[in-house]
């Protein structure tokens, strides 16, 4: 999801000429028609475009019935008003992606890494996902692995940090006799923005990003970020683009945000995160019918979210990240800036404790932890005071944490392959050839349809 979540860092057109397609059977051939029919699609398709647009039709399908499954979409309000109008069953939707995917297998002779088979590809990976999705919404309870695989086509494991040296080095920098999650609360809680100043300040982070941003990205004249606060989200910040270079972001005044955090929270939701990523995508694919909508659970999910996750890193490296929240952003919260080092220090290392966190999400959806112990976990070893709420995220959007975790380990460590740290002009040109072309990210292995 275009989102921020507010545990750390759960946060916040070519063409494949395949031709019309001919079912290998009559069966095939029935099940086809039924369910074109039944979503208001041609049945017979001569263009990736085609497909495409099939594709994200049923991407509105799903998202009639699920809400949850679709992240974004700025396509035709047409297709969408069809697709509640219809309001076809999770199992002909099923079948339909299914079926699309199917008829979308490579041919003998077709070159793997061309744009129009990258292209195939990435709807394949998409329609599986879409599937994979389905069934857990009828009942499946695949294991931690099996469903990131088939959701986000995430293979791990990353080894992570060692958290137990990570607390170590937090416990030295915040002493005391109680509990380090207790005290790492107690630190955090001196350095929330003032409700007063929360705009102010998120609206300077922003603008801060945006420069950091600008100096490395040709964005277009018109593009903006449109700023709502509510209070209703299970997210910190919720980003959706609408299209013509313009994103909202909703932002969740019930959950406090400390200054490091409005920082984080300003990269991840617009510049360099989703609503830039969006932005290039639109100016960068026109006509890539596909891109208009954005299921949820999906590898492009994936490859948002961990570069959302990257944006910071990369929009404000450190100490100029220290810098701005010490000269700009705690005065303009009324804090005191020679306050602002440690908070930055401890703020980096909490942020290494991803590792624990995806190692205790993925031990409660196997069914290794209860509520409970999931909880203390949670508070004991990733120095997470919310995680109550952490485990209401992962009952409702399942490995999805994965994204903001594993996803961000992931492509972090393909882009440091690409540009070593230290070298921000290369990071940045590489940043943005991936994520300004999401079928890109699929592995070789995916790119041939496997």
């Amino acid at each position: 999801m275009r989102a921020t979540y507010v545990g750390r860092p759960f946060r916040a057109a070519a063409l494949v000429r395949y031709g019309c397609f001919v079912c290998s059977c009559l069966r095939g051939a029935l099940l086809t028609a039924l369910a074109l029919l039944t979503l208001g699609c041609p049945a017979r398709t001569s263009s990736i475009d085609a497909a495409a647009e099939r594709y994200v039709r049923l991407a509105l399908a799903l998202g009639d019935r699920d809400s949850d499954s679709l992240d974004t979409y700025h396509g035709p309000a047409e297709w969408q008003a069809d697709a509640r109008t219809r309001h076809a069953t999770l199992t002909e939707i099923r079948r339909e992606a299914t079926t699309l995917a199917d008829t979308l297998t490579p041919r003998p002779g077709d070159n793997p890494s061309s744009d129009a088979e990258i292209r195939r590809a990435f709807l394949v990976r998409q329609l599986r996902a879409i599937a994979a999705r389905i069934d857990i919404l009828l009942g499946a309870r695949p294991s931690f692995a099996d469903e990131t695989r088939t959701l986000f086509a995430f293979d791990g494991p990353i080894e992570p940090d060692d958290g137990a040296a990570v607390r170590a080095e937090i416990a030295k920098l915040l002493p005391g006799d109680a509990p380090l999650a207790a005290r790492y609360a107690a630190f955090e809680r001196r350095h929330v923005i003032p409700p007063d100043r929360l705009n102010a300040v998120l609206e300077r982070a922003i603008d801060g990003c945006r420069a950091a941003t600008r100096a490395h990205v040709q964005l277009p004249a018109d593009e903006r970020v449109v700023i709502e606060y509510v209070n209703d989200l299970p997210w910190s910040a919720f980003t959706r683009y609408e299209g013509h270079s313009v994103s909202r972001i909703r932002v969740n005044t019930g959950l406090p945000l400390t200054v490091d955090r409005a920082l984080d929270l300003a990269c991840h939701e617009a510049y360099p995160g989703h609503h830039t990523i969006a932005t290039l995508i639109d100016s960068r694919s026109p006509g890539r019918v596909e891109f208009l909508a954005h299921p949820l659970f999906s590898p492009q999910s994936m490859l948002h979210e961990a570069a959302a996750s990257l944006a910071p890193s990369l929009a404000f490296p450190e100490p100029a990240r220290l810098g701005f929240e010490r000269d700009v952003l705690f005065p303009l919260a009324g804090l005191d800036p020679s306050a602002a080092a440690l908070h930055v220090r401890v703020g980096r290392l909490v942020d290494r404790l991803a590792g624990a966190q995806a190692a205790i999400a993925r031990r409660y959806l196997d069914g290794a932890l209860d509520f409970p112990r999931a909880a203390a976990a949670l508070e004991g070893e990733a120095l997470m005071p919310s995680a109550e709420g952490v485990l209401k995220f992962l009952n409702q959007f399942r490995s999805y944490a994965a994204t903001y975790t594993l996803g961000r380990e992931r492509l972090r460590r393909q882009l440091e392959a690409k540009a070593p740290p230290g070298d921000e002009n290369v990071r940045w040109r590489v940043f943005l050839d991936v994520v300004s072309n999401p079928a890109q990210i699929l592995p070789p292995e995916l790119r041939r349809g496997q």
